[in-house]
């Protein structure tokens, strides 16, 4: 068995080092307002939505980011991607995300970036979406979620009836990343079958300027970056048949076909900030001494940076190991979910224990601390939930 980083991986890292340190850098040096203490006042307004300034900042990097060849690098050469698979994206993911709050999230898009579920677009939806939104011309983002639909959400609420040639859709989306600024949505909705049944839901590609299309409340959260989630509301939006996404009544299914690779990254990426805070933590357990002594040299805070230590070692290996299976072309919902499920633990552990080991510093805003740790918490609520982890894989076990 061969457990190094595939050679791909590791030049692509070095690669995004550079592109950070010069590209990135600067621009957190020039608006450290964005990245400071006080950092939720200076990117959102009064109505809580992003400000010009940021989201220029965003859009510089987005396109630096598709000139270098990272954005979208995942997605098939085909469609002017990378082609970068499951594993090597993942461990990138994983070094992205062992260092301090910065743009570099901006570098690959996020929710609002390139997505495999566009790979469904026909010709002409391939030149009215997914090329713009690969050259980082336009954004998007995926609207499932609604105020009574979470994990069930192929229990939806929204719908849409088919009138002539157009489609019209009514409901409501809920805490919908990027939903405040993407140039169009991929909006799911019920076409056909009973409430609950998998199939039956159709995705739609709906136009920001749509009419019966409105973005509502932007939701402010308890961590991640501020602005970025809000409602959508559909009444009475009329799409035309050129805007399905796939097949009728197979959107869901082809939805959640995908969404494994989402909670690798998921794991990678906890994998890469735990690593980041026990690091820190090793760290200030060596310099710090009370009654004398370092910190570090007593059992109450070595013990827990070993057991840290030893729990990202785990996640790595079982993200790194499902990635590898998906790759393979194997079933690896189990594995997938069991990587979700520990990295999301491993994030919040993480943070709990840099705060313990740093104590009042920890606590206070001067330090990444305090805000890795309000961040990490919704690692168990999306992407499916800790107990829709447990539940996946004990159907792959029962």
């Amino acid at each position: 068995m061969d457990f190094s980083e595939p050679s791909e991986a590791v030049q692509i890292t070095k690669a995004l080092e550079d592109f950070i340190d010069q590209e990135v850098a600067p621009l957190e040096q020039e608006y450290e307002q964005f990245l400071g203490q006080d950092y939720e006042k200076h990117i959102v307004d009064e109505t809580h939505r992003q400000v010009p300034a940021y989201r220029e900042v965003v859009e510089t990097i987005r396109k630096r980011s598709v000139e270098a060849g990272f954005y979208g690098m995942t997605m098939p050469e085909e469609v002017g991607g990378g082609d970068v698979d499951i594993l090597t994206r993942a461990i990138v993911g994983e070094h992205m995300a062992n260092r301090p709050p910065g743009f570099h999230s901006a570098i690959f898009g996020g929710a609002g970036g390139p997505t495999p579920i566009l790979l469904a677009c026909d010709e002409d939806q391939r030149e009215r979406y997914l090329e713009p939104l690969m050259d980082g011309e336009i954004t998007t983002c995926f609207a499932l979620t609604e105020p009574g639909h979470g994990s069930d959400a192929h229990h939806m609420d929204t719908a849409a009836e088919k009138d002539g040639d157009e489609w019209i859709i009514n409901g409501q989306k809920v805490y919908i990343t990027n939903g405040p600024y993407a140039d169009f949505a991929m909006v799911f909705a019920r076409t056909s079958g009973d409430d609950g049944d998998l199939s039956g839901i159709t995705c739609f590609l709906v136009d920001a300027d749509n009419p019966g299309f409105e973005v509502g409340t932007i939701h402010r959260s308890m961590g991640m970056t501020p602005g970025q989630h809000a409602e959508l509301h559909f009444d009475d939006c009329r799409v035309g048949e050129d805007q399905i996404l796939g097949e009728v009544d197979q959107g869901f299914t082809a939805a959640m076909s995908w969404i494994g690779g989402g909670r690798i990254n998921i794991a990678a990426n906890s994998v890469g900030t735990a690593q980041y805070l026990l690091d820190m933590s090793v760290d200030y357990a060596r310099d710090r001494e009370t009654f004398d002594k370092p910190i570090g040299h007593r059992q109450g805070v070595s013990f827990q940076l070993a057991d840290l230590a030893t729990d990202i070692e785990q996640t790595r290996q079982l993200y790194r190991y499902a990635a590898w299976k998906m790759d393979n072309g194997d079933r690896a919902r189990k594995e997938e979910s069991m990587a979700k499920l520990r990295g999301a633990e491993l994030a919040n552990k993480a943070a709990d224990i840099a705060m313990q080991v740093h104590g009042g510093a920890g606590y206070m805003k001067e330090l990444p601390i305090e805000r890795n740790y309000r961040s990490a918490r919704v690692f168990r609520i999306f992407e499916g939930t800790d107990e829709i982890q447990k539940r996946t894989i004990a159907r792959e076990l029962i």
